[in-house]
């Protein structure tokens, strides 16, 4: 099969599509790339086959990203701040949806937990390392906490994958550079039992993350404008995850903040106010955190339900 006809064969299998990032904030400007997001269960013969089964693909002009049904509600259920969205942008900007994906947006509020603190807060610190290794002026103390925090909050995304682990069965102690300046983790591990499977699960992912971060923390200049972009959307994912953790919904299109947070992609801000703001909203969602409303984790039981539903509605199972 061609490239051109697994696309046709994706968006005839899709149930659900949207528009998303700028254009969906809307802070979009004249250059911006309209980017949309799709949700897709493949037909039997391409589903039920003994090769390895698909999970995403991204194709451009325009710019779209497919996932299986099961990717998207696995990214889901971990609060990807990018696909959880998804299921929150305003209704003009919904391409397709079929009664399938109505099931979904529908039941949006099984995926909102307390996890939302860590996956909004970690793309925020994300966000704001970008913009300071690329300004030069990101100190080694914190690429250091930086990389803590990603460990952390790994960590506390892996309990929705990993069975055996539990609360405080791994900590970050303590994180430092080695001779070569490489960054050295010391972890804090204690189990009582896990499969070996498991365990190299969580090993790996752990060292890979180690290991890309020792690559992605030069400082390297970036362009000013491209610096301010990622200013724009630190400040909107911060503000985006204190919503959800006080109110237990997301405002996607930033009517609101929207001459604000322009200015800040206009450059009409400094750095020190920036980070000055930052730092101020970075406290408001720890707040958040501390009074939400949300539940400690999502209901897999429930969200499970939900995709067997959807897949044998779809196959004409039930």
């Amino acid at each position: 099969m061609s490239t051109q006809e697994f696309l046709q064969l994706l968006r005839e299998n899709t149930i659900y599509r949207v528009i998303t990032g700028s254009t969906a904030y809307g802070l979009n400007v004249e250059h911006s790339d309209i980017d949309e997001k799709a949700f897709v269960i493949l037909p039997p013969t391409r589903a039920f086959t003994l090769g390895k089964e698909w999970e995403t693909d991204t194709f451009h002009n325009p710019d779209i990203e497919f996932h299986s049904l099961k990717k998207a509600m696995n990214l889901l259920n971990s609060q990807n701040p990018t696909i959880l969205e998804t299921l929150f942008v305003s209704q003009p900007f919904v391409v397709k949806q079929t009664k399938h994906g109505k099931w979904i947006r529908e039941n949006r509020e099984l995926f909102l937990s307390q996890n939302c603190y860590h996956s909004f807060g970690g793309y925020a610190k994300d966000q704001l390392m970008r913009i300071k290794n690329g300004l030069q002026k990101a100190t080694p103390n914190e690429q250091l906490e930086h990389l803590e925090y990603k460990l952390n909050q790994m960590v506390s995304e892996m309990k929705e994958r990993y069975p055996a682990l539990e609360d405080g069965m791994i900590q970050v102690q303590h994180i430092s550079k080695d001779s070569k300046g490489n960054p050295q983790s010391n972890l804090s591990v204690q189990f009582n039992q896990i499969s070996l499977t498991e365990l190299n699960g969580i090993t790996t992912e752990l060292t890979n993350a180690q290991k890309s971060y020792s690559k992605k923390d030069r400082q390297t200049k970036k362009p000013t404008e491209q610096l301010y972009k990622h200013a724009m959307h630190l400040l909107r994912l911060l503000m985006m995850g204190t919503e959800i953790l006080k109110e237990g919904r997301l405002t996607v299109y930033q009517e609101k903040q929207q001459t604000f947070l322009k200015g800040i992609r206009n450059q009409e801000y400094s750095w020190d106010e920036i980070f000055t703001i930052a730092e101020d909203l970075f406290e408001k969602l720890r707040q958040a955190k501390e009074q939400t409303i949300l539940p400690k984790s999502t209901d897999k039981s429930k969200i499970n339900k939900l995709y067997t539903d959807i897949i044998q509605n779809y196959y004409g199972l039930s």
